[in-house]
């Protein structure tokens, strides 16, 4: 039974691997260990104490002072969390019983598997538990294969450290010295067991051991020198590793636990400590080695041991060199091309030399590939005496990437080949390879190809290739450069679009598309389709808006107007331009015709349901193409466009409504043209209505058209002339809610006064709601209206100018008096007060509108001296009125105007 270790394992699929003694055991226990804790589906009590506070705990145990007081607290910590019955333990603690039971089943496989998780599995508590217990079985059951393993696992891993260690440094040290302690009771009560227990020990240091932490090998082959204290030796292997070994006695009762050390050992130290034991107290055995056993000893990656075979070939003529094929030693011998041994390389290359000059080419090229600097050197010479045309062409070029054959390949690929047997694969292969491999390939190509020789295909190929995805490789400059040599309608269009959105060089491939005059075959479906990519769409609206490439009506008005539909504005900026430069009115239109097609726009441009982005564009393409302010416009000295609408499309039926639009961007284009279009179209005796509205911008155009009326440089368009200024219109725009307009209505008959004034108008003006037009009214009396007698130059206080013509001035005082007279006693009830938003006017009665009049009389008699001298007598024959109101305002004023003016005789009292 087999299970993936992808997935999530658990304790019984690990019993069930056990049971059907699975291959992969090792493999799941591993991968059981790596796999996070999984949360308890209940959670603990709130003052539980939990695994990962024991893990805790037992590291701040081990800092303690004192090894008793370190073991008190660890055992502590482990009573108190095994004494709780409502804590989940993890799973992998359940892995002691686990391993210790595949220890029992005793078979082949079971120990294959436990050997192999000793070696590599992480020391963490569960599988830790499962080894000391079988540690100690071992022990006890003198099973030296187990016991080997352990004690090398527990000396190593003193010395490593390491995250996922749980296990502490002193436990360590602790089972290092009891390993140790084991073999020598066993040496000095066993002797004959002792090299057997030792050499399972031995056998599996590394070659990369640190070995100046470990401590049990060393005691096996130097423990009578007496170098160490009592937790490390802290030496390298000795070079007689045979003189200071402990119990020299019992290693000379048998070789075979030397020969099973050499056959099995993994690091040098340990072949070596074999072969000297084995020459100093077994050298008959020596001599009686099997070529059996010596072809199996050159397969063993250790130099000692090659030096050993070495010496046993040369010091015997059973093994003389032209017998070694006979022997069936040939391949041993070769085998020690590759030795880590100076020595054995050494005798091998003199042997191939004599013996194996038939060696495959593909060997060769494996040993320039694989050996060191002499079998490199060998290889590299017998090759170049081979004819290059019977190595090949794709072994001459693996031969460019090494550089003792780098000169030999390229004069065989350069002199031995032509041109054309170069196939484009080999061709792309070597563009692929190694720098070496890549540097004769682009000498090779730009010496025999002209620029565009080279089918386009070769380099889109190798653009193409899979081992490109992996990695940025020079390469892709170089196919880009060769590229760039073609026409884009040579490399395709298609293939060209495909790569803009590669990471490196579609930016390249973008210019080169951006830039082509002609790009048959492409679709411009799918390129529109492309705008919405963010990987192509600045290629796509490039390519799009290139009249080169495709016409307005390919890329269809509908696509365009959808386009400047969406928000981005990328593509509705696109659409926009594209529009403006390159489409006719008529384009907008079904039917091709220009004055629906202008209809249509002007819908999209004021319509109620357009969006912002399609109205921007429809109102732009009308300023733009209006006759008159079009060339103004800076889209139109940008996109140097010429005006394409007729001045008869832009309507006032269309515009003039649009002016009271709630939509900021509706009445500001319909300003634009209204501005221009206003005396055409005749409608500039409307301009009164303007100065209501509501929109500031809107009243601006009113004010403009009314206050500049007369005026040097004025826009004629829709400034009128003096003589176009209603005298009742602006009267009426006195009464207006908006200060502002009331405000322009008082400059206006303050400007135009003999155009638009009279007496009359202004006992009307009088009865304004708004204190400040009421009392214009009455100082514009004053200065406008004054009595002949008084002296032509002569201006009130106050006044800003001089009376206008002397035939509006009343001819005497007494005139004017009869005139305040006449509009105090005959003075209809008032006009209506301005209303708020929500009220009813209400007519003001003729008492509140005379007391007003007073009020303001009043006021201009308190600024100007001589006015009160006019107006004090007609205000004395008020305070006779019956109307409690005027007679009392008529006597305040008075009192108000002598206070004012002592020293003038003011009559009325």
């Amino acid at each position: 039974m087999s299970t993936s270790t992808s997935d999530a394992l658990n304790s019984a699929d690990l019993e069930r691997l056990v049971q059907a003694e699975a291959p992969d055991l090792a493999e799941a226990v591993i991968a059981f260990l790596a796999q996070p804790e999984k949360a308890s589906e209940t959670p603990p009590p709130k003052d539980a104490f939990t695994f990962d506070k024991l893990l805790r705990t037992l590291t701040q145990a081990q800092a303690r002072h004192g090894s008793e007081s370190r073991r008190t607290a660890s055992t502590e910590a482990w009573q108190r969390y095994l004494a709780q019955k409502d804590v989940a333990h993890p799973p992998r603690l359940a892995l002691a019983d686990l391993l210790v039971a595949l220890y029992a089943r005793n078979t082949d496989a079971s120990r294959a598997a436990l050997v192999d998780i000793i070696r590599r599995a992480d020391l963490r508590f569960g599988l830790w538990g499962g080894l000391k217990r079988i540690y100690k079985l071992a022990e006890a059951r003198h099973d030296a294969e187990v016991f080997g393993v352990l004690a090398w696992r527990f000396d190593v891993e003193r010395g490593r450290g390491g995250y996922n260690r749980e296990v502490s440094a002193g436990t360590l040290t602790y089972l290092r010295r009891r390993a140790w302690r084991y073999l020598r009771h066993l040496g000095a009560a066993v002797p004959e067991l002792y090299p057997q227990f030792a050499v399972e020990v031995l056998r599996h240091y590394e070659a990369d051991a640190s070995w100046y932490s470990v401590w049990v090998a060393h005691h096996i082959w130097a423990h009578g020198s007496g170098n160490y204290t009592a937790t490390s030796f802290s030496i390298q292997p000795p070079a007689d590793m045979v003189k200071h070994r402990a119990f020299p006695d019992a290693w000379k009762r048998s070789p075979d636990a030397l020969m099973r050390l050499l056959d099995t050992c993994y690091s040098d130290p340990a072949a070596r400590f074999a072969i000297q034991g084995l020459r100093k107290d077994h050298p008959e055995t020596l001599r009686k080695v099997t070529p059996a056993w010596l072809d199996r000893l050159a397969r063993r990656p250790l130099a000692s041991a090659h030096d050993f075979l070495v010496e046993t070939l040369q010091g015997s003529p059973e093994f003389h060199q032209g017998r070694l094929r006979a022997l069936g030693l040939h391949e041993a011998v070769l085998a020690l091309l590759l030795s880590p041994s100076d020595r054995a390389r050494t005798y091998a290359i003199e042997y191939a030399r004599a013996h194996a000059q038939d060696l495959p080419a593909e060997r060769l090229v494996e040993l320039v590939a694989q050996g060191a600097n002499d079998v490199k050197a060998y290889a590299a010479a017998t090759l170049e005496k081979r004819n290059p045309r019977e190595l090949g062409l794709e072994l001459l070029g693996r031969l460019l990437s090494f550089k003792p054959t780098t000169g030999f390949a390229a004069r065989s690929l350069e002199q031995s080949f032509d041109r054309a047997e170069l196939s484009a694969a080999f061709l792309r292969d070597l563009y692929l390879g190694s720098s070496e491999q890549l540097a004769w390939v682009k000498g090779f190509v730009s010496s025999k190809y002209a620029a565009t020789e080279l089918p386009v295909a070769f380099w889109k190929e190798l653009l193409e290739d899979p081992r490109l995805e992996k990695r940025p490789h020079p390469v892709e400059g170089l196919a880009v450069k060769a590229l760039s040599a073609y026409a884009p309608a040579v490399i395709g269009p298609e293939w060209l679009l495909d790569k803009t959105a590669h990471p490196r060089i579609g930016g390249t491939v973008g210019n080169w598309l951006m830039r082509a005059d002609s790009l048959p075959g492409l679709d411009v479906e799918r390129v529109k389709g492309l705008v919405f990519s963010s990987k192509h769409r600045a290629v796509a609206l490039a390519l799009l808006g290139n009249r080169k490439l495709f016409t307005p009506r390919q890329l269809t008005v509908p696509w365009l107007l959808a386009l400047a539909r969406r928000a981005d504005p990328q593509l509705h900026g696109f659409a926009h331009r594209y529009l403006l430069e390159n489409v006719m009115p008529a384009d907008f239109s079904d039917a091709g015709d220009a004055a629906a097609g202008l209809e249509r726009l002007f819908e999209l441009a004021l319509g109620a349901k357009q969006p912002v982005q399609v109205r921007g564009f429809a109102q732009t393409y009308l300023r733009c193409h209006h006759p008159v302010i079009g060339p103004e416009q800076p889209e139109s000295k940008s996109y140097e466009l010429k005006p394409k609408a007729p001045r008869k499309a832009y309507t006032p039926e269309k515009l003039w409504p649009a002016l009271q639009d709630s939509r900021d961007d509706v009445r500001r284009f319909a300003l634009a043209i209204v501005r221009a279009e206003l005396r055409a179209w005749g409608w500039h005796t409307r301009v009164y209505e303007l100065a209501d509205a509501e929109a500031k911008e809107v009243r601006n155009l009113a004010y403009d058209a009314l206050l500049k009326a007369g005026e040097e440089g004025a826009d004629a368009r829709h400034v009128l002339h003096p003589e176009e200024l209603d005298p009742v219109k602006v009267f009426s725009l006195t009464e207006s809610t908006k200060r502002s307009t009331r405000e322009v209505a008082v400059e206006l008959i303050r400007r135009h006064y003999a155009r638009l004034g009279g007496a009359e108008r202004l006992a009307w003006l009088m009865q304004s709601a708004d204190r400040e037009v009421g009392l214009f009214a009455v100082r514009l009396l004053w200065e406008k209206h004054r009595p002949t007698h008084l002296p032509e130059g002569w201006k009130p206080s106050g006044a800003k100018e001089a009376p206008v013509a002397a035939t509006e001035r009343f001819a005497n005082v007494d005139a004017l008096r009869t005139f305040l007279r006449r509009m105090l006693f005959g003075l209809p009830p008032g006009r209506a007060k301005e209303a708020r938003e929500g009220e009813v006017q209400r007519r003001l009665s003729a008492s509140v509108a005379k007391r007003r009049v007073i009020e303001l009389v009043r006021d201009l008699g308190l600024e100007d001296e001589a006015f009160a001298r006019v107006v004090a007598p007609v205000l004395g024959e008020f305070t006779g009125s019956l109307a409690k109101g005027e007679w009392q305002s008529c006597l305040a004023s008075l009192v108000q105007l002598r206070s004012a003016h002592p020293e003038a005789q003011l009559g009325g009292l």
